[in-house]
Order: C-alpha cells, then structure tokens, then sequence
C-alpha cells in the first residue's frame, strides 16, 4: 500500500513503525489540540480530556503496527480518541454507581483557550446553552454532533468513526438537531419566517456524473 503522498503525519506514522520513538512525539505536538478540543467538547472537564489526550496517543503507540498509510491519519486518530471517549464516559458512570461523584463539570469550567465560546454564536450566553443541550443528548448523538458539527465529518465519515451505517448516521444526527433545535426554541422563541435555530448539516460532498 502506497503511502498518502504529502501527509507529515503519516510519513511520522511510518517512522514510528520503524522505532522512531521521537516520531511519536513529534505526533503528539501536531495533533493533541484536536484530541483535546474533540474530548473536552464530549466529555465537559478538562482533566477527564486531558486523560483522554494521553490514553489516545498511548493506544495509537500500541497500534502503530497495524496502522496503513493508504489511510487518513487524521480519521484513523479520531476514530482512536472517539473510543476512547466513549469508553470514559462508561467507566465515569460505574464510579458514579459504586458511590464516586455522580457530576464534577461544576469544579471545572470551560477553558475558553480549549473551546472558543460563541465560535458559531456571536452571543455568549447563547453559546453556553448550546455547550449545555449538547451535553444532555445521549452519547452517541453528542458524538455524531461533534464531530459533524465541530470537526468537520460529513456522513459516511462520522458512520465509519462510529461503527454505524450512513442511514443509521443520518437518523442520530436528526434526533440530535432536533433534541437541540427544541432546546433552543425553548430559550429563545420559535423562528421566524425564512428563521431556524437548527444546527446546519454536514452533507457528502457531490462528485460529477461521468459523462
């Protein structure tokens, strides 16, 4: 398989595979921001994303050998740290069941250095009750939103990072955008004419028929 021309992250990928250890480092500097920013987004704390950062590039080291450069390292790591996040979500919530803190958000607000507040929405105050109707959605449309919303997936990207089918996808990104178009009309009326507070779509891009 022919490497993805021009990709540095997977010329890395291929360096570490040979035990280049420094490789993984220099990974980790590229692309731990979007790990962060993606976990921070899902899980609401930033320690519970700061651990999801490490467990990620630890399980990307301990997969190296079966990674393939004909892949998108980009995808290949989203889909590692969407596990991941997914997974401490579950342990968070047998901790909360065995007597631990059911919510710790509270002692940890949202560093605006990780996730711009109002980046889709000039007004603050709307942002953070966009930030708090995602949270309340269950996990997998969190995920879905996030990453069609914030990292740019359209829909057979977010069904392949999820496991899922494309129809399966395009049915928990609309019970998503409906959970939060309902949270939003709730806070700031029902549109107007030619008005939506619904979070737009990320559709697959069009490719010309043949001729």
């Amino acid at each position: 398989m022919e490497p993805r021309g021009g990709d540095p992250d997977v010329q890395l990928m291929l360096r570490l595979q040979a035990g280049d250890g420094a490789a993984l480092g220099e990974l980790l500097r590229r692309n731990a921001g979007r790990v962060l920013n993606l976990a921070f987004r899902y899980l609401g704390e930033r320690a519970a994303a700061e651990d999801v950062v490490q467990e990620t590039f630890l399980k990307l080291y301990q997969a190296r050998e079966r990674y393939r450069p004909d892949a998108p390292f980009g995808a290949y790591l989203l889909r590692i740290a969407t596990n991941v996040c997914l997974s401490q979500l579950r342990r968070k919530r047998v901790h909360s069941l065995d007597g631990g803190d059911e919510d710790e958000r509270g002692a940890d607000p949202p560093d605006p250095s990780v996730v711009p507040p109002g980046k889709a929405l000039a007004d603050e105050e709307m942002a953070g009750r966009v930030r708090d109707a995602v949270q309340q959605l269950p996990d997998r449309q969190r995920m879905a939103i996030l990453l069609n919303k914030f990292e740019g997936l359209d829909y057979h990207q977010v069904a392949e990072q999820l496991g899922l089918t494309v129809p399966a996808t395009k049915s928990l990104l609309h019970r998503a955008r409906m959970a939060l178009k309902d949270v939003l009309e709730g806070y700031v009326g029902s549109p107007g004419p030619g008005e939506t507070h619904e979070l737009p779509e990320r559709s697959p891009k069009k490719t010309p028929e043949p001729a």
